[in-house]
């Protein structure tokens, strides 16, 4: 015998005594498996070969939509049902590196990424933008655009779809990014959708340059998202829109997070958070304080150029010909809504009126000043 049946057998002996643990030959056959009807085997099969990427745990969930009141095999016995069959099965996902910081509560912390040159059926490339909660994993959204290259999607966009997530999850405490456009500055002042967002009250966490797996949750999520929605089906980009907004909503109502339960079952919290925002609360409640407290915090390095000439958020600011090709730090006085401009010894040389930190200007994402290329003379015909 093995351990696992003397163990057994012990333990009914010791709380039934006897009768439990002599042998009962008129019950054999009595407890058979029960056998997965073929039908239902051929509809996890179909489903396997149409969509390669699918894991036994979706297939299910899929299943189950169409037979909402039937019994399904367990996603272990589909798993099982492949492997004895030979089919291959879903490629393993990757589980994402513990960070220091990390939630401890639903919409505490969201992580934000965005993904390149998704390939369509027609061959064209797209970008997404996807938003997780770094807690319990939900997808909250995930929004496509029609740019191959996430840098040339204006940031008016980006803020556009927040303000549709925040409209309709609320606020998170604390937003978590890399240092890629549009919100990464890589050691400089916030770019323009930061301060936006810092103005919202979100806290902002930048992750070190090269260093994914400090948005580790998000990362794996962009993955995830690729496997299940299957972009190189779509013809179109509204098209894979439509999957993504399906696909999402199974992972968070439907798929088996733990025991048995969705994440929205699992995590009632995740509704919608404690701190809510519609377009009248943005307008009344949008606080230019909180950036300009912000911003004070911070020093920033300068370079002088040969004009005596420093560039904050692309304006030119004059130092002093004689500080020529020496390294200055910057830092805003909040009070005065001054640039102040400071010596390797920590003397003031100079102070601008910082004009481009307005309410107007931040909410309008125009802080950055972007000068226009100049025109070209054509010959004429």
């Amino acid at each position: 015998m093995s351990v696992r049946s003397v163990r057994r057998l012990y333990r009914s002996f010791h709380e039934h005594g006897d009768a439990t643990v002599a042998p009962a030959y008129d019950a054999c056959g009595q407890n058979q498996p029960r056998r997965t009807p073929q039908p239902l085997l051929d509809e996890a099969r179909q489903l396997r070969e149409e969509h390669p990427s699918w894991g036994a745990p979706l297939i299910r969930v899929m299943m189950k939509r169409k037979r909402r009141r039937r019994p399904l095999p367990a996603a272990r016995t589909l798993q099982r049902w492949f492997r004895k069959e030979a089919i291959p099965g879903a490629p393993p996902g990757r589980r994402p590196a513990a960070t220091e910081d990390r939630a401890e509560q639903p919409h505490e912390v969201w992580q934000m990424d965005a993904s390149e040159e998704i390939v369509l059926r027609s061959g064209r490339q797209v970008s997404w933008l996807r938003v997780v909660d770094e807690w319990t994993g939900t997808v909250l959204k995930t929004s496509v655009f029609g740019r191959a290259k996430f840098s040339t999607v204006g940031a008016s966009q980006v803020q556009a779809r927040l303000r549709t997530v925040f409209s309709r999850w609320g606020r998170p405490d604390r937003f978590r990014v890399d240092n890629g456009f549009p919100w990464g500055s890589t050691g400089d002042f916030p770019t323009d959708l930061a301060l936006w967002l810092l103005g919202l009250e979100i806290a902002m966490t930048w992750n070190p340059p090269r260093q994914p797996q400090k948005n580790g949750v998000v990362e794996r999520s962009q993955g995830v998202g690729k496997s299940w929605a299957e972009p190189g089906a779509c013809r179109l980009a509204a098209e894979l829109q439509r999957r993504l907004d399906k696909m999402d909503r199974i992972q968070r109502e439907e798929y088996p997070y733990r025991g048995g339960l969705s994440r929205m079952e699992a995590f009632p919290s995740l509704k919608h958070t404690r701190r809510g925002y519609d377009a009248v609360w943005e307008e009344k409640h949008w606080s230019l304080e909180v950036v300009l407290e912000y911003l004070s915090q911070h020093v920033v390095p300068r370079r002088v150029d040969h004009a005596g000439t420093i560039s904050i958020y692309n304006r030119n600011y004059y130092v002093g010909k004689h500080q020529h090709s020496r390294t200055v730090s910057v830092m805003l006085d909040p009070l005065a809504c001054e640039w102040v401009i400071l010596d390797d010894n920590g003397h003031q040389l100079r102070s601008h009126s910082a004009e481009q930190l307005t309410r107007e200007r931040i909410l309008n994402l125009n802080v950055t000043h972007r000068r226009s290329k100049p025109k070209q003379n054509r010959p004429p015909r």
